[in-house]
């Protein structure tokens, strides 16, 4: 089959994920600003069987699907979709998870449980202590907590260099900071989402812990997803069918498993980075996924990604020692380039990277001593890894499937 991917540079992994199963892929990045820099082209450059292009409407009509893998461009998937292409990914629904007010409204009119929040126009009007967020530029501020009004001030002066005097104007999304005894874990249901189906069985239920190590379980049916994530499937299904979304999707959410008790914080409409990298890898049927809809077969019970980052890309392109990637699917980077046998991570903004493996059970020392094995396997200048939170993150999955 021939594929024409709608990149944002970060989606090396899922594309390798199409090539390596015998698809001929037109992979385009997007790179236009007033001056394009080759760091915008340059992922995916060198590998067989990808075909780096510039010109994404040159190659709508020769090619027989047309994906994405992030969240950009929904509603250019939308029109494609609306023109009868066969599109996977975007979509109308991609608003939710770049414009937080609309999300905020859609969970209410369902009756998903979400923390406590206001709109708040104006930076200087945000009362800590609370969670903070923004939509849309997330370049310029990710999801963060102010703890108390010194914290609030030190935040106002890095944000005023990126938005100026707009940032008396900017509407926030302040949440309640939770406060949450032990028994509650933040979780998400990891999944393909067909709008004629519904949520795709069999899916994965997830622990990020602290935005780093990621442990699945993978769930055959209805009835083994926890109860109140449950909830959350019944409420947002009609949801997603009416926004005519096919593709991956992603919860956060704390849940307390010995009961009904949840509180939605927040969703990707995209597979999540860069722990769904390696889905390529634990599904043994990715390329059948994405391109046939076809049910995930998941190569084992457990999926453990562990992430790696390169803070030295955000300066200069990085050399990587790395076992063949196109060969070996436990290797999983957003961005990298093959140039005569070597690799190297372009040129961004700290760009991840995730090395994963599955297995049949919780045995921790066995998860422990593999994942230690295949992070040893990478090296590069000023590469950080998460392994040392493996252990806690092993810890609360314990408190889900005992």
């Amino acid at each position: 089959m021939k594929v024409l991917v709608f990149g944002t540079g970060i989606e090396l992994s899922p594309v390798l994920g199409l090539t390596s199963a015998g698809h001929e892929v037109y992979y385009y990045t997007d790179y236009i600003s007033p001056y394009p820099s080759f760091d915008d082209f340059a992922t995916g450059y060198g590998f067989s069987g990808i075909k780096k292009v510039h010109n994404f409407f040159s190659y709508i009509d020769k090619v027989d699907k047309i994906v994405s893998f992030d969240v950009y461009g929904g509603d250019l998937f939308d029109f494609l979709s609306k023109k009868g292409y066969d599109t996977f990914g975007g979509g109308l629904a991609t608003e939710l998870e770049l414009d937080r007010k609309f999300l905020k409204a859609v969970l209410k009119s369902v009756g998903i449980p979400v923390p406590k929040y206001e709109i708040v126009k104006g930076f200087k009007n945000i009362k800590p202590p609370c969670v903070v967020k923004l939509s849309i530029f997330r370049g310029s501020a990710e999801t963060f907590i102010i703890n108390n009004e010194t914290e609030k001030r030190n935040y106002e002066t890095k944000l005023r260099k990126e938005f100026g005097d707009f940032l008396d104007r900017m509407e926030f999304i302040v949440e309640e900071k939770l406060e949450l005894d032990e028994r509650f874990v933040e979780v998400g249901i990891d999944a393909v989402f067909d709008y004629e189906k519904g949520f795709v069985f069999p899916l994965m239920v997830g622990v990020e812990y602290k935005k780093g190590v990621y442990i699945g379980r993978v769930c055959e049916n209805f009835a083994e997803v926890p109860k109140p994530l449950q909830d959350t499937m019944l409420k947002l299904d009609p949801v997603l069918k009416k926004l005519k979304y096919r593709g991956f999707i992603s919860t956060e959410e704390f849940i307390d498993p010995r009961g009904s008790t949840h509180y939605f914080l927040d969703i990707t409409v995209r597979m999540p980075y860069p722990l769904g990298l390696g889905y390529r890898y634990a599904m043994t049927n990715f390329a059948d996924v994405v391109l046939n809809k076809a049910e995930p077969k998941f190569r084992n019970k457990y999926y453990v990604a562990v992430p790696m980052k390169f803070e030295e890309a955000k300066e200069y392109f990085v050399y990587v020692d790395t076992p063949d990637p196109e060969k070996d699917a436990r290797f999983n980077f957003e961005a990298l380039m093959k140039i005569r046998g070597g690799y190297y991570v372009p040129k961004g903004e700290g760009i991840d990277a995730c090395v994963c493996e599955c297995f049949s059970s919780l045995d921790e020392a066995k998860i422990i001593k593999t994942m230690e094995k295949l992070v040893s396997s990478v090296s590069a200048i000023s590469m950080q890894d998460d392994l040392p939170n493996l252990p806690l993150a092993l810890r609360e999955v314990k408190k889900l499937w005992r």
